[in-house]
């Protein structure tokens, strides 16, 4: 799942009200930051297979310490805890429940769509429901899930002025666009460690526009 996670973020923006947007951004992707950075590092493993599955391309075959369920709490708690030591919240401790929350969303949206390569802690059991063998049903996931969650942040924000609705649309063309493109097949020849350059790109890119959506929209 990609832009599906995003879901996330839009819809626990104003349940405090002080974790900003491009922090939710980066926390519901942490996983996958972590997986990158630990594929580039050699401490995990992935292969890039060219239709590997109808919605991935991706063969997932060793990430304990970026997705598995115990890895998943004790990231979450990290991050949650780094975020009220740093940003000092008045609220800190809601706060910080709302970042553990969006590291949380990760692992379990991504337990619907992968297939049986998230572990408990390292090695057997494996989980996943595998809904990305039907590459229709888990578009339509992620889409829908994506403009749930942009509809409860409408609800809570406006824009201040003309700009504020021009950086969120261009916040969502990316999205969208970043979503068709990783639905191309790749050259059989990329390397794992290219696509996760990659990804960390794309990543990067998606919370410097949610942050200037931040900047540009007040809570109602």
């Amino acid at each position: 799942m990609f832009v599906g996670h995003y879901a996330a973020a839009f819809g626990a923006r104003n349940l405090v009200g002080q974790v900003p947007l491009w922090f939710l951004f980066f926390a519901v992707q942490f996983a996958d930051y972590l997986w990158a950075v630990f594929i580039l590092l050699g401490i995990e493993g992935a292969r890039v297979v060219p239709n590997f599955l109808p919605a991935s391309h991706l063969d997932l075959y060793f990430m304990p310490y970026s997705h598995s369920v115990v890895a998943t709490v004790v990231w979450s708690a990290v991050l949650a805890l780094v975020y009220v030591a740093v940003a000092r919240p008045p609220r800190r401790w809601a706060a910080g429940a709302i970042v553990a929350f969006a590291v949380t969303s990760h692992w379990v949206l991504d337990l619907v769509v992968h297939t049986q390569d998230l572990p408990l802690l390292y090695g057997d059991p494996k989980f996943g429901f595998g809904l990305w063998r039907y590459q229709a049903f888990s578009q339509a996931l992620e889409i829908g899930l994506l403009f749930l969650g942009l509809i409860i942040y409408l609800r809570a924000t406006t824009p201040k002025g003309v700009l504020g609705q021009l950086t969120l649309a261009l916040l969502m063309i990316a999205m969208l666009v970043m979503q068709a493109i990783g639905q191309v097949p790749p050259p059989d020849d990329q390397s794992i460690e290219a696509f996760a350059q990659t990804a960390l790109l794309a990543y990067s890119g998606l919370v410097a526009l949610a942050f200037l959506v931040d900047c540009t929209r007040r809570s109602r």
